[in-house]
């Protein structure tokens, strides 16, 4: 292998490396010998099938590139490819906020399990709701546009060129995430809120009534079944989310 083609290699893994590594499934707990097993095999499908384009001028003085410039393109290259990959991780956060708010609004904090987005451990509801969330994105071809979006990466920004995508849209998709995650918990919130109104007048009412007795289990048939109820509302308020980081991964490589 020549040094020119081994910094073409370099650089390509490098920007497919941190995109599957910031991507979700394959962030947080996945197996590292898994992401680097799966970066290394899209590489070698961009180099079998469809290598993609890298500067000119780069490209020139590759074989004889001196190793600070390298190391500079190889930053570059890591930077696209994790920003690429935030986009993409926006699409499972509002769930996760909103999942994580209505568990902690119910005490169910403590029963932990794994998440379906590979992060830390999630309540139940936040479950429910990163499965959602994870089917919509997979029902909408959302995995093949991630994989677009990385091969569209090549051509506005080719390899070991100058240049770096704008940050602003990742900021907007990143406050939109946050502010979709509490509009899907409002609805499910404001319901457990009156019925904690409504218990507490009961204990009032009847102070020989252990509301500590009923009021968990209460408060978990409300929120499931509110769940079920929302769940139309639920969806399209995470297709509008997903909206915006469409928007955003658009503009990185439009």
């Amino acid at each position: 292998m020549t040094p020119a083609i081994a910094a073409y290699v370099g650089l390509l893994l490098a920007r497919v490396g941190t995109f599957v590594a910031v991507m979700p499934p394959f962030a947080a707990r996945t197996p590292r010998t898994v992401r680097a097993a799966f970066a290394i095999a899209l590489t070698a499908f961009y180099l079998a099938a469809a290598p993609p384009t890298w500067d000119g001028d780069f490209a020139k003085t590759a074989g004889d590139v001196d190793p600070l410039r390298y190391a500079l393109a190889l930053v570059r290259e890591a930077l696209i490819g994790a920003s690429m990959g935030f986009v993409f991780a926006l699409f499972l956060l509002p769930a996760r906020i909103a999942g994580e708010f209505v568990t902690q609004q119910i005490g169910l904090n403590a029963s932990q399990a794994q998440s379906p987005s590979g992060a830390e451990g999630g309540g139940p509801f936040t479950i429910i709701f990163e499965t959602t969330a994870g089917l919509l994105f997979l029902g909408v071809d959302g995995h093949h546009l991630a994989i677009t979006a990385l091969h569209a990466s090549f051509a506005k920004f080719p390899l070991g060129g100058p240049g770096l995508p704008e940050f602003g849209p990742h900021l907007a998709a990143l406050s939109t995430a946050y502010e979709a995650g509490m509009l899907l918990a409002g609805p499910l919130a404001l319901c457990l809120f009156l019925l904690s109104v409504c218990l507490a007048i009961m204990t009032r009412v009847a102070p020989q009534l252990n509301v500590y007795s009923i009021g968990f289990t209460i408060q978990t048939i409300v929120a499931l079944l509110g769940v079920l109820f929302l769940l139309p509302e639920i969806v399209r308020g995470l297709a509008f989310a997903g909206a915006a980081n469409v928007d955003a991964a658009n503009f990185l490589v439009r």
